[in-house]
């Protein structure tokens, strides 16, 4: 995507023009992706800590992955109209606004640990935040690189290696250290303050996201029919990969862990994530090396669907650790994959609405745990029924996509 159009004063710039213009940029550009680490890290250290929740405040299976999908709450709206706030105050509005309001969610559950509802208010806050900081960040870095395929790989190893590292300490520290319930809590704060700290300083100030055309209505702007057709229907099965793989397997192997159900769950999103992160590394930035990702990425969320029922059937822990690797691999490169593909089919001006839509409907995907706990107890189906239809649904509505949008290319070319 074209930088913001400058007009030539007819001079080459001196070497310390360049010097000073690149040492700015790549400060920015470290800002606003440490920030969508900080942001991503509090949104993900909630879930290597549902097992504890159940062991220790004696919450149900229900009510924990409830609270795991409250911060969609907030996540949703966030989400569906962050790039009007860029668009209208520029990015670091926003992104400052996003930073204190992840270190609110932490605070809120923190002090909430024995209060459900003080506990579902930190999630939303949590969320509200973590829409902000996808959105904006993504919009803020695609306006800082000229580099098909570069700002949407930066946005997602930035969210990836948060949700990641956010995971795994928490779980280290609820654990083994003191004040379980609070200490993870206590270190993501602090990280928002150096957070917030960075981007007051160096995240740009006036509005750089993609405008449309004085006269034109962002309505009319009509979105292709390849983003309805192949994104959205693999974009519920980004963070659906995630929600299996550290919500419904560590309570599947739960009776062989002896009391480390919560570092195993840290394990997991750890291992999940970081293989995620790997994959996203070797994506690439050229359109020849990240057209298939989305679609091998898709393959390898089915992959470790099953994977994840044949360990609900046998309740086998090494196969539960394999699934979440399958899963987590399948996860980094179905996220890389749709936002590619959105920054490669946006129409002008509707970049934002569609990186947007692609996250709402991924973090919809956190819902399946809920769904699971819920047919499970409410109807007595098998995990591993539930899975294997819900792997199916996978197949059936992306193959389906594409069957259509080759149908309507063929009778309708070009």
């Amino acid at each position: 995507m074209a930088l913001p159009h400058t007009v030539s004063t007819g001079k080459s710039p001196t070497p310390t023009t360049v010097l000073r213009g690149t040492g700015r940029r790549d400060r920015t550009w470290f800002s606003i992706c440490a920030t969508i680490f900080v942001i991503a890290w509090g949104g993900n250290q909630f879930t290597p800590l549902l097992t504890m929740y159940r062991a220790q405040r004696g919450f149900s299976e229900l009510a924990v992955n409830t609270l795991l999908f409250a911060y969609v709450v907030g996540l949703i709206p966030s989400l569906l109209h962050a790039h009007r706030l860029a668009e209208r105050w520029g990015p670091r509005a926003p992104l400052v606004l996003a930073v204190p309001a992840s270190a609110l969610g932490s605070i809120l559950v923190a002090a909430g640990s024995h209060n459900p509802a003080l506990m579902f208010a930190g999630r939303m806050s949590t969320g509200m935040a973590l829409g902000i900081g996808m959105v904006v960040g993504g919009l803020a870095l695609d306006s800082l690189t000229t580099t098909p395929g570069r700002a949407p790989r930066a946005s997602a190893m930035s969210l990836t290696s948060g949700f990641a590292t956010g995971a795994g300490t928490a779980g280290v520290l609820a654990q083994w250290a003191p004040a379980p319930t609070t200490a993870a809590y206590v270190l993501h704060v602090i990280l928002c303050a150096a957070g917030a700290v960075l981007i007051v300083r160096f995240a740009p100030k006036t509005a750089r996201t993609p405008a449309v055309r004085s006269g034109t209505a962002r309505t009319r702007i009509p979105l292709p029919a390849a983003f309805h057709l192949l994104v959205i229907p693999a974009a519920p099965w980004i963070f659906g990969a995630l929600g299996i793989a550290y919500a419904v397997l560590p309570s599947i192997v739960a009776s062989q862990l002896d009391g480390f159900t919560t570092a195993f769950s840290g394990l997991l999103c750890l291992l999940s994530l970081g293989l995620g992160f790997f994959a996203q590394r070797l994506v690439g930035t050229t359109a020849g090396r990240t057209g298939p990702a989305r679609v091998t990425g898709v393959a390898l969320v089915v992959t470790g669907m099953l994977a994840a029922a044949c360990a609900a059937a046998t309740e086998v822990l090494w196969l539960a650790v394999v699934a979440a690797s399958v899963l987590g691999i399948g996860y980094g490169l179905t996220l890389v994959g749709c936002l590619r593909d959105c920054e490669r089919l946006a129409p002008p001006g509707r970049l934002g609405t569609m990186t947007g839509r692609v996250y709402c409907l991924g973090y919809l995907g956190f819902g399946l745990p809920t769904a699971i706990a819920w047919l499970h107890s409410s109807f007595t189906i098998g995990t591993t029924a539930i899975l294997l239809c819900v792997a199916a649904v996978a197949v059936v509505s992306n193959a389906g996509g594409a069957a259509v949008l080759r149908f309507v290319r063929r009778v309708h070319p070009g």
